[in-house]
C-alpha cells in the first residue's frame, strides 16, 4: 500500500485572470516545485469564471499536512474565498491500469 496522498482543493479567487495575476502564479508554481513531499500538482480553472483547483500528489500524509497549514494562510492572505479541500488515499491498482503517475515509479 502506497504511503503518497492526494490532496484536491477547490477555491475562488478574486480579480481578473491578467498578466499580472499570471506571473504571481508562474512564481507560486516554481515555488511549490521546491516544496518538500510535493511530487506534482495540477493547476485547473473552470474558463470564465473565478473558480480554480489544484490536485497534488505528495510522497505521505506528514508531508501533506505541513505544506496544507502553510499553504492555506498563504490562500486567505491572497484574499482566496470559499477553499474546500480533500484529502485522499490512492487506489493504486486501479489507478495503475488509467496509467497513473504514482507509486514506486514516480
Amino acid at each position: 500500500m502506497s504511503t503518497q496522498k492526494i490532496w484536491d482543493l477547490h477555491m475562488r479567487v478574486p480579480g481578473p485572470l491578467d498578466e499580472e495575476a499570471a506571473a504571481g502564479m508562474k512564481q507560486l508554481a516554481e515555488s511549490i516545485a521546491q516544496e518538500p513531499g510535493v511530487i506534482w500538482k495540477i493547476w485547473t480553472y473552470e474558463h470564465g469564471s473565478d473558480r480554480f483547483g489544484s490536485t497534488y500528489l505528495f510522497k505521505d500524509l506528514e508531508s501533506l499536512e505541513s505544506y496544507k497549514a502553510m499553504h492555506m494562510k498563504r490562500l486567505e492572505a491572497f484574499g482566496v474565498i470559499d477553499i474546500t479541500d480533500h484529502v485522499f488515499d490512492i487506489m493504486e491498482d486501479l489507478s495503475r491500469i488509467n496509467n497513473a503517475p504514482i507509486g514506486s515509479e514516480v
